[in-house]
Formats: C-alpha cells, structure tokens, sequence
C-alpha cells in the first residue's frame, strides 16, 4: 500500500505538469458503469448455454446478415439491455479535460457514457450504439428505436433492416479512426490507460510509437502484462481518479 501511495502521488504530479494528456478508456469503465464484460469467461458461459452460440459469433457481420432475427434478439437484450449511468470516474474525466489537458480520448466501449458524461474528442474506435442508420437510404435511427422495434427494426421509410452504429466482428476499423489514435498516443505526454490491460488490442495498438515514460495503468485485476506500463496502480478508477486529478 506504501507503494501505490506513492505512485498516486507521482501520477498526481505528472498530471499537474502535462498539457497533452490522452486517455484510453476500457471494458472496466463500463464495468464501474454498472455494465458487464461479454468476454469474460463467466458472461461467455452464460451466453453460450443461453443463445448456444458465442458472443463473438453472435456480434459478427455474418451472423447479422444471415440470421438477423437471432442478432437482433441477442443485441437488444445483450447489449441494449443494460441500463447504464456513467461512473464517477467519467465526472473526473470531465473535471480534468474542462482545464484544456486532455486532448483525446479513445475508447472501444460503444455505450457512449463518455457523451453522457459531457466529454468531447472522443475516438470511438468501435463504433456507438446510438449512431444506427439504414444502409439503403442512410436515415438516421436513434437507439430507443430498435429498443422498440418488434423483431428485427426495419427503416420507415424503405422497409430495409437497420444497421446497428457498432463494428461487428469480421469489419476493420477505419484508417481514419485508427491513425487519429495512433498520432494523439505519440505526441501526448502522459498516458492514462483506464479499466483494462497492456494486453488489450487497443492499448497494444495505440501506444505501440510512444517513446514516453509516462504511461500510467490504473485497473482493478493484476495482468502479466502490467510491466509494460511505467506506473500501475490496482483499484477502481473512481476510487483513484479523485487523487491523482488536481
């Protein structure tokens, strides 16, 4: 505990002194949000004994185009279904990027706690479940409307099915989102990598040009990767962000 009381007092100082802070956001922010991780082993167990299918299939681009009734069953009760209000960690996010030191935001969590919240220059590198359109017209549906929707949600305009705003398994991610990552992780000068792993894609990929040494792991679990942050520190973010943002 003397450790990590140390570390929160050197983070703190760190984010006194930086002026381009980004922030990478995990599946553990929704988690403190009052959302659940679909991967975890326990979720998976569930869904596979509940839908006989894994979730990795079920969220898939194939899986939508060719059982769309079965996607839209899984995705309404899986994924909509949760009522989620931002953690307190999103409010010290705020607080924080209100004082012009954070300049981006990146994120695979498609709940957009982070606009509820009022945070902006957020990269969604997975899409937003509020952003739905039909693919044959482009008009735009918010999310209470395939909430509602009986079976699969048709466009009221063209009859065509709608197109959920999130990256499905099987679809890349835009160049454009994925360089706009990359450059704001290697021009920043502190990194605070919220609710996940070094072993995540995302983390991986985003930071894998930065030359700095302040990349800053604050997440509940212990990873074997944890070593390849410069300053770890293990508990919720709600309970460390208050001590280390001025």
């Amino acid at each position: 505990m003397a450790d990590q009381n140390g570390t929160i007092r050197r983070v703190r100082e760190m984010v006194e002194e930086s002026s381009h802070i980004v922030v990478l956001l995990g599946v553990g922010t929704v988690i403190e949000s009052g959302g659940e991780n679909l991967w975890s082993s326990r979720e998976c167990y569930r869904l596979e004994n509940l839908y006989h299918q894994s979730p990795d299939e079920m969220m898939s681009v194939g899986y939508y185009s060719a059982r769309r009734d079965k996607f839209f069953t899984f995705y309404k009760k899986e994924i909509l279904g949760c009522e989620l209000k931002p953690a307190p960690l999103y409010k010290d996010l705020k607080r924080l990027q209100d004082t012009g030191k954070i300049r981006k935001i990146i994120t695979q969590n498609y709940y957009g706690l982070h606009y509820q919240a009022g945070l902006a220059n957020v990269v969604e590198l997975h899409g937003n479940i509020h952003n739905n359109c039909c693919p044959h017209c482009g008009k735009k549906f918010p999310v209470e409307y395939i909430k509602e929707a009986k079976g699969v949600p048709l466009c009221d305009e063209c009859r065509s099915a709608i197109r959920p705003g999130v990256l499905l398994f099987g679809e890349k991610i835009g160049n454009d989102l994925m360089t706009e990552a990359v450059n704001a992780c290697e021009s920043a000068d502190l990194i605070l990598v919220l609710g996940t792993n070094m072993y995540d894609n995302m983390v991986k990929f985003c930071t894998g040009n930065y030359k700095g040494e302040r990349l800053v792991l604050i997440t509940r679990e212990e990873h074997y990767t944890d070593r390849y942050a410069d300053y770890i520190i293990h508990d919720m973010v709600s309970n460390v962000l208050p001590k280390v943002i001025p």
